[in-house]
């Protein structure tokens, strides 16, 4: 999955949300798939057209929710209003922190709104479930080729953005959104999957 790709939607919106001008990404472990999370989201925020800054950690860990609310909770002290998480069941905690904060928060891999209705604005999504049909459909038909790597982003609708969305974010920053969702499926915008990339773009 082109993972970057929907970080960088929900970047927008994070970016578009903020009131305090402060938002927050936390992640699992440091290594070059949660990178892309990362520096997708980073990127999306500075294209939002707000003058945002992005506080960043590491939690180090995928299934410690104490630890992902206490990394929520000191950012959100810190002034931070909206945080994406790429962190497994480490990010349930700083769902979790957002509730009890009155603060942003936004879901990863799957719609995470029903964990938290009024704070989780929007979740970055990987279409599993496409895939998992498109496999099975292709070895069905007898089309499946093994022993290659599949790419699903954007153009593939293979990342997005959840469906819960218009439930908490306002029309027109949506409809920005999927502007420069064309943009990526076009190629007129490459997201950048790590920081070399990401500082070439800036």
């Amino acid at each position: 999955f082109d993972a970057e790709e929907g970080s960088y939607l929900v970047g927008l919106i994070a970016g578009k949300k903020t009131e305090t001008g402060k938002v927050g990404f936390i992640g699992g472990t440091r290594n070059p798939i949660i990178e892309s999370f990362e520096y997708g989201f980073l990127a999306g925020v500075d294209a939002s057209g707000n003058d945002v800054t992005a506080l960043r950690q590491y939690a180090d860990t995928y299934s410690d929710a104490s630890k992902g609310k206490a990394i929520a909770n000191q950012m959100h002290k810190d002034n931070v209003d909206v945080i994406f998480t790429a962190a497994g069941d480490t990010g349930s905690g700083a769902i979790e922190a957002a509730r009890e904060n009155n603060k942003m928060a936004i879901g990863v891999d799957k719609d995470q709104n029903s964990l938290a209705p009024q704070n989780v604005i929007t979740s970055a999504i990987k279409r599993v479930d496409m895939v998992v049909f498109n496999t099975i459909k292709d070895l069905v038909n007898g089309e499946f080729k093994g022993g290659e790597v599949s790419v699903y982003g954007l153009k593939e609708d293979g990342v997005g953005i959840a469906p819960t969305t218009e439930k908490n974010v306002d029309p027109e920053i949506i409809e920005f959104v999927k502007e420069q969702s064309e943009k990526i499926k076009n190629g007129e915008i490459k997201v950048p999957v790590n920081k070399e990339e990401y500082d070439k773009m800036k």
